[in-house]
């Protein structure tokens, strides 16, 4: 168990502290992952459920890194936004008309292989793999608005921009090439606003598409 409870691989500009919230700023800042799943949730819609659980999932797990500060919470972290981007393909690839059951089990046993590969290659291994399955879900999108099965990309093409915009402040964080005095305008922070929104924009992208 001591394993799981050494510091994280990954170093950002907000230090961590000895207290009981190790990364203040940066945890207050996943408030807007809730705030998202909220508004999600009281809007309602046939997707409204999935995109406003992930939400809240997302923001506590990332609360639960940047208030514990330890291995574990950051493989807690991580294993939140492998979900969150597998639901993406999930719904993508049903549409591709492929057995849930095939769809279940595939990526059960990808996140299994994921996790196994953060811990033995630990460092960026995580946000590499994140990358990877992004790919994947970006050509599962591409495909479907090509063959008109998706035919409202604006949304979509705005939530991309925004995300990639978040991940570009997160990497400057990340190589402590921007620090700012305060922790809610560093770059993990903005990269939690950023993913808020992108998923505030996938949940209407989709709900577009059924209507």
């Amino acid at each position: 168990m001591d394993y799981f409870l050494k510091a994280p691989t990954v170093q950002y500009c907000e230090a961590a502290m000895n207290a009981l919230i190790a990364r203040p700023w940066y945890a207050i800042s996943n408030i807007a992952f809730l705030i998202v799943g909220i508004i999600i949730l009281l809007r309602g819609g046939r997707r409204s459920r999935l995109f406003g659980s992930i939400a809240i999932v997302v923001g506590l797990l990332s609360f639960t890194y940047d208030a514990s500060y330890t291995y574990l919470s950051q493989l807690l972290d991580l294993s939140g936004m492998l979900v969150f981007i597998s639901a993406l393909l999930y719904l993508n690839l049903r549409l591709l008309v492929i057995s849930r059951q095939k769809l279940m089990a595939g990526f059960i046993l990808s996140f299994v292989i994921a996790i196994c590969l953060i811990m033995l290659f630990k460092g960026f291994a995580g946000d590499v793999i994140f990358g990877l399955f992004v790919l994947g879900y970006i050509a599962s999108e591409v495909y479907l608005m090509r063959t008109k099965r998706h035919t409202k990309g604006r949304l979509w093409l705005l939530a991309f921009g925004i995300f990639v915009l978040g991940f570009l402040f997160w990497l400057c964080d990340a190589t402590r090439v921007y620090c700012a005095d305060i922790g809610l305008f560093n770059g993990r922070a903005i990269f939690h606003y950023t993913n808020a929104v992108a998923i505030y924009l996938l949940w209407s992208s989709y709900r577009s598409q059924e209507k």
